[in-house]
């Protein structure tokens, strides 16, 4: 189940903001009125009649997130000031399935063009309601989930592994090897990774696992051969028991971590990498923009972020030196 993993899991219902407006312009020329309302007298030869530019018409956008997560939010709330003058209107999904009808009707009312879903609940929620493009952000797993697609395209979750990557080194120059364990189905993300460390020339380690369990046991066996660990949010293979223990145990062997949250460092981790809300923001619209009229959307399956926020943990060393005189771990 979902909500047995992080906070990753939160499900299903409705609280509903309406931000729809009206305009009316006013007619200027038409080509149906009687021809003695048309100047034509004394007109220059050559000149085309001034046609006034056709007003764009609005879309209609529902954006669709998991209650009680500020970052979601922020970003629902950043897509609507910083994008283009369309109606928006934002639904809540909370705990419990119960409200799954009354989202439906909302959604039916509303008839969004296009829908944007923040975090995994909304793009599972938004598939199930309504077969309209659909952009998803603020999701790790979206391969489980047959996604991106034709009417499908996402933005990525974290930023750009070289920025990253980057910012470490400069922590902590003496960063030569650096050990990535991940789940199933992520041959792309291993590549960019990869593509990252050849950049910043590191000597990354990977393995693929398929539990907690196998997570923790691969990292053990890694720690002897490497400075620093880049942990993902991958809750199919890192629950929150393994993922205080693996903090621990890289603390406790002076190996470097490097996390997708602040908040883990108050665990032990070393720098956090983070999205910025605005960033999120602006590549959504940027996927929004992407369309043919309503019906589809171009561009790149998934749609790279540009920058980063890192967060160190005061307590950790600038440099990491430790590795040399560990022993092989013996299970």
């Amino acid at each position: 189940m979902l909500r047995k993993k992080i906070h990753w899991s939160i499900t299903v219902a409705v609280v509903l903001v309406s931000l729809t407006s009206c305009s009316t312009v006013e007619q200027i020329w038409s080509p149906d009125a009687p021809a003695e309302t048309m100047p034509v007298a004394n007109a220059p030869e050559n000149v085309e009649a001034i046609v006034p530019a056709a007003v764009p018409e609005r879309t209609r956008v529902a954006i669709l997130l998991s209650s009680g997560v500020d970052t979601y939010e922020n970003i629902a709330k950043q897509i609507v000031q910083r994008g283009p003058d369309n109606d928006y209107q934002t639904l809540r999904l909370v705990r419990g399935d119960e409200n799954t009808e009354a989202m439906k009707v909302q959604l039916a009312s509303f008839s969004p063009d296009k829908i944007v879903a923040i975090g995994l609940p909304a793009v599972k929620q938004s598939r199930q309601l309504s077969s309209k493009p659909l952009v998803f952000c603020q999701v790790f797993n979206y391969q489980d989930e047959d996604l991106p697609s034709v009417k499908a395209k996402g933005v990525k979750l974290l930023p750009p592994f070289a920025l990253q990557l980057g910012v470490w080194k400069e922590r902590s120059p003496g960063l030569n090897t650096v050990g990535l364990i991940v789940g199933p189905n992520q041959d792309d993300l291993v590549e960019e990774i990869k593509q990252a460390a050849e950049q910043h020339e590191v000597k990354l380690l990977t393995r693929t696992v398929g539990s907690d369990k196998e997570m923790l046991y691969a990292f053990k066996r890694m720690t002897p051969q490497i400075e620093g660990f880049w942990l993902l949010p991958d809750n199919r293979v890192l629950s929150p028991s393994v993922l205080k223990e693996i903090l621990a145990y890289a603390r406790k062997h002076g190996t470097q971590t490097a996390v997708f949250g602040s908040q883990l460092l108050g665990l032990g981790a070393d720098i956090s990498f983070t999205s910025r809300d605005t960033d999120v923001a602006d590549a959504v619209l940027k996927v929004l923009g992407n369309s043919a009229g309503k019906e589809a959307l171009f561009g790149p399956p998934m749609t790279s972020l540009t920058t980063l926020r890192a967060e160190s943990n005061s307590e950790s060393p600038t440099d990491y030196r430790a590795h040399v005189n560990r022993q092989p771990i013996v299970n």
